[in-house]
């Protein structure tokens, strides 16, 4: 049994950790959360379905992620804060680094604004690939509520006006001219350069 559940934390720790982490933003927060997944997982190896230890592990992972942000909520809004402004302070002058990084922190925090389950959702599919079928069986949601979900989480970050204003002035900074965001996207995809 402690072969095959080190072999599972081997298998499975990058992605709950990926997933805490971005869902907390501290490095130390996603590493407790990660163990705490772990240790429900040996307390509970043998009550649950192995053939399903992917979406069982990311639904622990979810919901120890949602229990952490309700016990440190006090804390980590001055905590964020501090962090934000010791991150620009130690940004280089390179103007080009700066946008990116303005533009990734505004995006996380768009992210982190949306309310659950539109944030785990996001994350789970557009930063860390998991199938929709992953997904549906972490939350324990029907296939069509994870589209739906997911479409309102796209498009309330699209409406973001910081977001959009921040990645209206890169696309500017890089064509020397504003464009529609539209063709800009499906030109650089064409281009093969990141957004």
């Amino acid at each position: 049994m402690r072969a095959l559940y080190l072999e599972a934390i081997d298998q499975h720790r990058h992605r709950i950790l990926s997933f805490a982490h971005y869902s907390l933003r501290v490095r130390e927060d996603a590493e407790d959360v990660t163990q705490e997944v772990f240790i429900k997982l040996w307390k509970h190896w043998q009550k649950i379905d192995h053939e399903k230890l992917g979406a069982w592990l990311m639904r622990v992972a979810h919901n120890s992620v949602i229990d952490h942000v309700r016990r440190q909520r006090p804390q980590q809004e001055n905590l964020d804060h501090y962090a934000e402004v010791e991150e620009q302070v130690g940004e280089e002058s390179d103007g080009t680094h700066l946008d990116r990084h303005r533009f990734k922190s505004q995006l996380q925090s768009a992210i982190r604004s949306l309310e659950d389950p539109f944030r785990s959702i996001v994350i789970m599919r557009d930063i860390q690939g998991l199938s929709y079928e992953e997904i549906q069986g972490s939350l324990e949601l029907s296939a069509s509520q994870v589209k739906v979900y997911l479409h309102r989480a796209r498009r309330k970050l699209r409406e973001d006006r910081k977001l959009r204003q921040l990645f209206e002035e890169q696309i500017a900074d890089r064509s020397g001219a504003k464009q529609p965001i539209a063709l800009v996207a499906s030109a650089d995809k064409g281009n093969g350069h990141a957004q």
